[in-house]
């Protein structure tokens, strides 16, 4: 046994030296590695538009509204219009909501725009002599022209109505999307270069020739805006009229008045909107009348509570048999419904008890049960019945010619804003001549078909791009990190107040609320910069960044996989020695 100093440690295990100069790496067979940047969170997934929302949320959570704007903008150009319309998907595929609540992902949504914007903004560079024409100013529209311009193509957008928007301006009642907020967002699109040809009717005004002569691609996304007819014979009276027809004179304030009871036929979401909006133009009761049952009803579950609390009355499981004017009303004779089926396109069939039926007296009868596209300004080729078919990229059968939104079954604003990120993609990759084989990889979320155009710019810049492979589910996080903890309850005007006017209904978290909120959000996948890494590493093997993240430093880190044990959101995972990967510090 060697020679020992004053105390009982042999002396050739003293040494002067820092211990950070003895490499200890060598007995690692594992590593930890940060692969963030190839995670993504259930609710990136459910969401049609592609928010990286646990990345959005971590900087709200932060206090920096001004990055969880620019985080949401770089997939959605207005996170003001679908932070208050859009059915929230995304908080059905919150993990938290197997936990205690979801995250209040729309509220938190529209807190972003309600105090994050700060930016200036500013005209897009025009980068590309190539022009890009869009038909149809609606959310596949706008959604469309907002990233081509970012891509810096100039843009064209042709529009029938006298003011852009589609459905948000002419379709969406003002209680749930006030006109300022839309008017702000378009005039921000104006700003970034973006052309608008408002009042013309393709062809009418225009045909379609002559459009694609004058641009080097085209985005078709008319919507649909034609009203689709009940199946009985309806009398032509002025007291009878489509849903479609009343929220746009509602909208633009020509409305005629309402007295008396007016009867709603159709249980979607434009049948809700314009029982709520009789309600506020003077109606003294509204009834609602849908085939299906209640809990079957294609209108979202809120809109129908709010539409009961406002004081509707909903007549489920029955549809029209007839339909008379008289000289003070309109009578109904409706049938109760036994079953119903649909046709392969989605239109529901009823099949009815026989029977007199009973009948319903209105002073006023709105019906809707569908809608339909005008597709008669297109080749006959191209059409097939009432949609466009394309393909993954948003392409039709003519080269150069995409399409989105409604005509595409892309239903609802955020679809569409899903549905024309795809089409761009696919007309900017036509134009340039880019290689399709192996972009689907790079710029999808999982296996699913939304894509992200924080990737694609990334690609474009011939930037190293990780792709989104990897989805971090519940059983992954470490829930001792995480109490329970209430969901925030965004207020709403009172339904009795509210149902006597057009005042928006739902109310903004504060800014202390929203941040609160945020907090609760798993951030699934994310590094949100908490340390653990840092300080459970038993070596002192992880040091921060100079800007954001950590690292390892593999001289002394001995892959005992504390770090990544202790990391709430499995940012982090431990690999084999003999692996090549990708980390994802950004």
């Amino acid at each position: 046994m060697g020679r020992t100093g004053d105390g009982d440690a042999p002396i050739r295990h003293m040494t002067a030296r820092s211990s950070r100069a003895i490499k200890t790496g060598y007995q690692r067979f594992e590593r930890p590695v940060y692969d963030y940047a190839a995670k993504y969170a259930p609710c990136r997934r459910g969401c049609p538009a592609g928010h990286d929302t646990a990345w959005a949320t971590c900087m709200i959570s932060k206090g920096r509204y001004d990055l969880a704007l620019r985080v949401l903008r770089e997939e959605n150009p207005f996170p003001s219009v679908t932070g208050r319309v859009c059915h929230h998907p995304c908080e059905d595929a919150c993990s938290r909501g197997d936990y205690d609540q979801p995250v209040a992902i729309q509220a938190l949504e529209r807190a972003c725009a309600e105090y994050g914007d700060t930016d200036p903004v500013e005209l897009a560079p025009r980068l590309h002599e190539e022009s890009v024409g869009i038909i149809g100013a609606g959310p596949a529209g706008l959604a469309c022209a907002y990233h081509l311009v970012r891509l810096g193509y100039p843009v064209t957008v042709y529009d029938a109505n006298d003011t852009p928007g589609g459905i948000l301006a002419y379709g969406i009642p003002a209680y749930r999307l006030p006109r300022e907020v839309l008017e702000t967002e378009i005039d921000r699109l104006r700003r970034m270069g973006v052309a608008f040809r408002c009042g013309v009717r393709i062809g009418v005004d225009l045909s379609f020739a002559q459009l694609r002569q004058s641009h080097h691609a085209l985005f078709l996304a008319p919507g649909l805006a034609r009203a689709r007819q009940l199946s009985v014979p309806m009398p032509k009276d002025p007291r009878v009229e489509s849903g479609v027809a009343f929220l746009r004179a509602a909208r633009l304030g020509v409305a005629r008045s309402v007295s008396g009871h007016v009867v709603v036929i159709g249980g979607g979401d434009v049948g809700i909107d314009a029982a709520r909006s009789a309600l506020r133009l003077g109606a003294e009761k509204v009834t609602l009348c849908c085939g299906e049952a209640r809990t079957e009803m294609p209108a979202h579950p809120e809109e129908i509570e709010a539409a009961r609390h406002e004081g509707v009355e909903i007549l489920d499981r029955v549809v029209p048999a007839r339909v008379d004017a008289t000289r003070n009303s309109v009578n109904l004779t409706l049938l109760p419904v036994r079953a119903m089926r649909r046709d392969p396109d989605g239109t529901p069939r009823f099949d009815v008890e026989e029977g007199p039926g009973w009948q319903i007296r209105a002073a006023r009868l709105l019906y809707a049960v569908g809608q339909e596209a005008d597709l008669s300004f297109l080749p006959p080729s191209l059409a097939q019945g009432q949609r466009l078919r394309v393909d993954a990229w948003g392409q039709t059968s003519l080269p150069g010619v995409f399409a989105g939104g409604d005509i595409t079954g892309a239903y609802g604003v955020a679809e569409a804003v899903g549905s024309a990120k795809r089409a761009v993609i696919g007309i900017d990759a036509w134009l340039r001549r880019l290689p399709m084989e192996g972009l689907e990889e790079l710029v999808a979320v999982g296996d699913s078909p939304i894509v992200s155009m924080h990737a694609y710019h990334a690609y474009r810049h011939g930037e190293r791009v990780i792709p989104s492979r990897t989805e971090v589910r519940i059983d992954e996080i470490n829930l001792d990190y995480f109490p329970p903890a209430a969901r925030a309850r965004p207020r709403e005007v009172d339904p009795e107040i509210r149902a006597s006017g057009f005042l928006e209904v739902a109310l903004p978290l504060s800014a202390d609320e929203a941040r609160e909120e945020a907090g609760r959000c798993f951030n699934c996948g994310t590094c949100n910069m908490c340390g653990n890494c840092f300080i459970f590493c038993p070596d002192s093997s992880v040091f921060q960044r100079p800007d954001w993240g950590f690292a390892i430093d593999l001289d002394h880190c001995k892959g005992c996989g504390v770090c990544v044990e202790e990391c709430p959101r499995q940012a982090m995972s431990m690999v084999p020695e003999s692996e090549s990967v990708s980390e994802g510090c950004e």
